[in-house]
């Protein structure tokens, strides 16, 4: 009512009859109020984020975001208030004691969706990646006709070939909606990541999968549930795909004892990726849509040979899911943890994104050292620089190195335009890099040689091997000793925001005998083991969030084995569960009692009859909150 009395006051100035209309600014003040009047307590910052994430799904510009109705005004009330409600039992059992995916013409459990989560896992950002799940239930279905195998057959060839006007047209000869596949793309994300309540989250998912295609985006198909996770079902990459890391790696050393002209890695097929990526792009921000974490790690190619099979995943999940601290480490440089305050999409954060897997193939080197703090980081992105100063690289194009410039020069520093953020990737297509004038083009087709091959092998091994490092602490180090290693590192280096390794082993032996294992990854952060480029609490923190990452997913191991998706089951079978194998090795074999309780191995049977006590039955959260995932307290 009170929005109502406030646009009837703008609408009685005079002038021409239209809907009346208020600023942005002005239309956040007057939510506040109205909180205020119906005397909810509320946090100023967090309101400001949940009316900017309401905003940017109708305003896809800072001018229209200006135009708030009295219509716009209440659907951002009810927004913040939905996101209040449900900010109050976050913590809570109920917050899990209900159906997250609503709206949906078919049953939401993962149970009924026949597919299998086993095969190929990735880490994405913000959960697991099951490249090639199994659907179980084309297994069971009637044998088609000979005159409709050979549809399918072409269809799946066209598929294959990314030949997508080609795949329709068969799909449609024969009859189906889609073809019909044997595996999918499924991406499992915790339901404690939620950014939204279960019913504006579902709204945004049937969105993503209802619209029209994105150019290389991996379309999503369907979503489930289960007690613990929501699944996002996509369309299935081929048997052979390839993540584009290890395609350029490939093609790096294709050169070697091979003179041919198709082979090796230049600025050209650089400049042939970051147009797609850019095409891509286009099309999402053309309709307020973004990606918000696009990285190497989550491209791949349907077939190595051709750049045009790319397929771009997690796309729209920015907006629906919370970053995790467990990320993939080193994957992506540009700060994904950013306060909300811009009622307009996050089309910046894609073009930084851009840039920097922009240098990275043209430089062979990260924009940033691997090494640097969360400040270093947001200082870097805020400057918007990158240094070109590589003397082993003095063939790439000025154009190459002003493109990146242009993308990340930040917008205060930008000449005026009347041209929205959400059309700005069309004039980063239009920059003279993509039309190069005959003079450059013997410099952008000259391969790369030794050197570059080399910093690039070092940029992806140390992804390896500092994913493969936190993995090998969380199975081995509960949070205590976790927290006991750093306040000692911390100690040791004297006021040094950095550590060394040298320094940092000594210290994890003592606490967890793993020395063989370190060994493997004593490259992690870098050839010295005695410089102190090792940062404390970043480093900390990544350790907590993968040891927490790994505790709650071996403990839903234990439900998912024994198909327990409601996150209940007997006490029997939880006691077999947890002295089972882990599915999914991380460092080496172990049991699940040996990573939950990794310092009284030697007592885990003991501590499975404690764990489960004299009750017939366990829930989830219940053995959780007893293991030092668990927010309450660590365990020892």
């Amino acid at each position: 009512q009170q929005a109502d009395d406030t646009f009837i006051g703008l609408s009685s100035s005079g002038g021409a009859p239209t809907e009346p209309a208020a600023d942005y600014d002005t239309s956040i003040a007057l939510v506040c109020s109205i909180l205020e009047r119906m005397q909810i307590p509320y946090v100023e910052r967090s309101v400001k984020a949940w009316a900017a994430q309401a905003c940017s799904t109708f305003a896809h510009s800072r001018d229209k975001a200006n135009i708030m109705t009295a219509a716009r005004v209440r659907f951002v009330v009810q927004w913040v208030l939905r996101c209040l409600s449900e900010l109050a039992i976050r913590g809570m059992p109920d917050f899990f004691d209900r159906a997250f995916l609503e709206g949906f013409d078919h049953g939401t459990q993962i149970s009924e969706s026949g597919i299998q989560l086993s095969g190929a896992v990735a880490h994405g950002v913000y959960g697991n990646i099951w490249l090639h799940a199994k659907d179980k239930s084309t297994l069971k279905s009637a044998q088609p006709s000979p005159r409709a195998n050979a549809f399918v057959a072409s269809a799946a060839r066209a598929f294959r070939e990314g030949r997508t006007r080609e795949f329709a047209t068969q799909s449609s000869l024969l009859g189906l909606r889609e073809f019909p596949k044997s595996e999918y793309v499924v991406c499992s994300i915790s339901k404690t990541l939620c950014k939204l309540p279960p019913d504006l989250m579902s709204r945004r998912i049937r969105f993503l999968i209802e619209m029209d295609p994105i150019p290389y985006v991996l379309p999503l198909r369907d979503a489930y549930e289960d007690y613990e996770h929501i699944h996002l079902v996509y369309d299935s990459l081929s048997p052979n795909a390839l993540c584009i890391i290890d395609k350029v790696f490939e093609d790096m050393h294709s050169t070697e004892g091979d003179e041919s002209e198709d082979r090796g890695f230049s600025e050209r097929t650089v400049q042939q990726i970051i147009w797609r990526l850019l095409t891509a792009t286009k099309e999402a921000h053309s309709r307020g849509l973004v990606h918000g974490a696009l990285r190497m790690g989550c491209c791949y190619l349907n077939g190595a040979e051709s750049l045009d099979t790319l397929q771009i995943l997690e796309f729209g999940l920015a907006d629906l899911f919370e970053t995790p601290a467990a990320t993939p480490p080193a994957a992506l440089l540009t700060p994904l943890e950013t306060e909300r305050t811009d009622p307009v999409p996050q089309y910046r954060r894609d073009l930084q994104c851009i840039a920097e897997i922009t240098y990275l193939l043209l430089m062979s080197q990260p924009i940033a050292s691997l090494n640097s703090t969360a400040e270093e980081l947001a200082q870097r992105s805020r400057r918007g620089t990158a240094c070109f100063d590589f003397a082993a690289r003095r063939s790439t194009t000025e154009n190459a190195k002003a493109f990146v410039v242009d993308i990340l020069r930040p917008t205060a520093f930008k000449k005026a335009s009347k041209i929205q953020a959400c059309h700005e990737v069309a004039v980063h297509m239009n920059h003279r890099w993509f039309y190069p004038d005959p003079g450059s083009v013997g410099a952008m087709t000259e391969l790369y040689d030794m050197v570059m091959m080399r910093r690039y092998d070092t940029w992806r091994n140390t992804l390896r091997l500092r994913t493969n490092f936190f993995k090998i602490l969380a199975d081995h180090m509960s949070l205590y000793r976790i927290a006991q290693l750093w306040d000692t590192l911390t100690v040791l280096a004297d006021g040094n925001p950095k550590v060394s390794w040298s320094t940092m082993v000594p210290e994890i032996f003592k606490h967890c005998p793993v020395l063989h294992l370190l060994q493997k990854v004593n490259k992690a952060f870098g050839e010295s083991e005695d410089a102190a480029v090792i940062p404390i609490r970043e480093t900390h923190r990544s350790m907590e969030a993968w040891r927490r990452k790994r505790v709650r997913e071996v403990i839903w191991q234990v439900f998912s084995r024994a198909k327990a998706y409601n996150g209940t089951m007997s006490a029997e079978a939880c006691a077999d569960g947890l002295t089972s194998k882990v599915l999914h090795v991380w460092s080496r074999p172990l049991r699940v009692i040996d990573v939950l309780l990794p310092t009284l191995a030697g007592e885990s049977s003991r501590r499975v009859t404690e764990l489960i006590g004299l009750c017939k039955t366990v829930g989830f959260l219940e053995l959780l909150t007893r293991m030092d995932a668990s927010d309450v307290a660590p365990a020892r």
